[in-house]
């Protein structure tokens, strides 16, 4: 059987890489490697890892950001296939052996994603579904537009990794939405997606989550857009995808969060900007930005959490 090659990027995981492991080595598939890159972390994580001895592969390096520890953990993959996962989510123990057997009969596919459940860390465990569009083939008009697959749940081909040279592990910026730039950077390349309908990842949701990271997600992903469409803009427009209505999507989308933050002015100005191009929900759009001149920003913020609370 091929190996599969399952990369743990960890820092400071010492609450959860444990239990990551163990879904690792607890595949049904037999022949896994698993290798856990330990990014400077400053607590127990590096001893965690080195209990398990011959069992998975430990590397340790100066805290360096997430896409280079994975990229890290590439270079030393002896796998066909690679499956990246943070290092507190969880692998179901099916997951890599449907996978493998799916990109087997597939040869044609690079890239094999599945479906997730979701799980608040709080102690009760109660598991909860995001529902995602689940596109097949060619998905990079789809993909363009923001991410729907989480990092832990595809198999990749290590040759189309090697094709894109990996994470960008040179933009911090984009830190936040760098899987989405990798998924981007891979259909870009020529790489084809496949879907199983089947729970193969559970993600963890940490209580711990702020406005601000959303904030940040925002912005990473602004980033991302504008990286790709400077850097592939006429590979795109070739592909039939516009590229100034992608870029205002993800302004009116920022816009909406400055309005949730309490920055009306900013918010409202990029909305309007935005909604000068038929973009997706711009109706929506245009009236989230009237009703935060009429009420203020906390009725809606107020309004999101409650939405959230529900899940």
């Amino acid at each position: 059987m091929v190996v599969v090659s399952v990369i743990i990027a960890a820092y400071n995981a010492e609450k959860h890489i444990e239990e990551t492991i163990q879904s690792v080595l607890s595949q049904t598939y037999p022949n896994v490697e698993c290798i856990v890159v330990n990014d400077g972390s400053t607590d127990s994580t590096g001893e965690i890892a080195n209990k398990y001895d011959t069992n998975i592969r430990y590397i340790y390096q100066d805290n360096a950001e997430r896409s280079a520890a994975r990229n890290m953990g590439a270079t030393h993959a002896s796998g066909k296939y690679i499956n990246y996962i943070d290092a507190d989510d969880l692998l179901a123990p099916d997951k890599i052996a449907d996978q493998v057997m799916y990109l087997e009969k597939n040869p044609g596919v690079d890239v094999v994603y599945s479906k997730v459940k979701y799980f608040k860390d709080n102690g009760n465990r109660l598991f909860y579904i995001v529902p995602r569009i689940t596109p097949e083939g060619d998905i990079l008009d789809k993909l363009i537009y923001g991410n729907f697959i989480n990092l832990g749940s595809p198999l990749i081909r290590k040759e189309a990794v090697d094709r894109v040279g990996g994470f960008d592990e040179n933009r911090l910026d984009i830190i936040l939405n760098e899987d989405w730039d990798f998924w981007l950077r891979l259909a870009l390349s020529g790489s084809r997606f496949g879907f199983i309908d089947k729970y193969h990842l559970f993600y963890r949701v940490h209580v711990s989550n702020t406005s601000k990271n959303r904030l940040r997600g925002i912005e990473s992903k602004l980033r991302v857009t504008e990286k790709n469409i400077q850097q592939y803009g006429q590979e795109l427009e070739k592909k039939g995808i516009d590229c100034r209505r992608v870029l205002m999507n993800v302004k009116g989308e920022y816009g909406r969060r400055l309005i949730l933050e309490g920055r009306i002015a900013e918010g409202r100005s990029l909305i309007a900007e935005a909604c000068k191009t038929d973009i997706p929900h711009r109706r929506y759009l245009q009236m989230f930005s009237i009703a935060a001149r009429v009420f203020g920003h906390n009725l809606l913020a107020a309004t999101q959490y409650l939405r959230k609370k529900e899940l």
